[in-house]
């Protein structure tokens, strides 16, 4: 008697735990998706405003017009802290239309890039594009955007923030439990987290505005 009441002991002591543990699949497996190719996108549009270059230009809004982007629907926003007082206007967007003007310009003096540029221009979409979904967001510094977001088990998810470049943004990814699945720190640069979830359940994604200005936001899943 007293082992089988050990045992029962030790096994209700090692149910919350187990409960508790973190919503990830062993099998993390998967291709990257849309959100990964957007980040990229937006990565290599940085890159070429900084550098004035013109065919990783033409590369980023090649891959960022190959998907469509639609909005989130089912996604919960809370916020902590005062809003800023004026809204700052959306990020540099390789699928733009600026970006295509930036582009010809940069091409003025090459015949070759031109063209190049012109055949961007010119080409429609082929088939049905892949979709992504995205919200948008805007934070005064030291201000916070929690996101509830209900992700489905075994299936391969991704999550960009990508944010205006005025202000680093941190990001925490957190399932039901609080169990952290992904953490980016404070950066200007585009973030990424790709999660596998063990199984269907809501998980809290939240931006924090790190720096000293306001700053917009897009928030992508795939």
């Amino acid at each position: 008697m007293p082992r089988l009441a050990a045992a029962i002991i030790l096994a209700l002591s090692l149910s919350p735990a187990r409960a508790e543990l973190p919503n990830l699949s062993a099998d993390a497996s998967g291709a990257p998706g849309t959100a990964t190719r957007l980040v990229v996108a937006q990565r290599s549009y940085l890159h070429a405003l900084k550098t004035g270059e013109v065919l990783p230009l033409l590369a980023a809004i090649r891959l960022a017009r190959s998907v469509t982007l639609r909005p989130a629907t089912g996604w919960e926003l809370t916020t902590e802290g005062t809003p800023p007082e004026v809204s700052p206007p959306p990020g540099p967007d390789p699928a733009s239309a600026v970006a295509l003007v930036i582009a010809q310009n940069l091409a003025s003096e090459d015949p070759d890039l031109q063209d190049l540029v012109y055949d961007l221009d010119a080409q429609l979409p082929r088939g049905l594009l892949e979709t992504a979904v995205a919200a948008t967001g805007a934070l005064a510094p030291g201000q916070s955007d929690s996101w509830r977001i209900a992700l489905f088990g075994e299936v391969a998810a991704e999550l960009a923030l990508i944010g205006d470049g005025k202000s680093p943004l941190a990001l925490t990814l957190t399932d039901d439990s609080g169990s952290r699945l992904c953490t980016r720190p404070a950066s200007s640069n585009p973030a990424l987290c790709r999660v596998t979830p063990a199984r269907n359940g809501f998980f809290i994604l939240s931006i924090t505005n790190a720096g000293p200005s306001a700053v917009s936001y897009r928030l992508i899943g795939n």
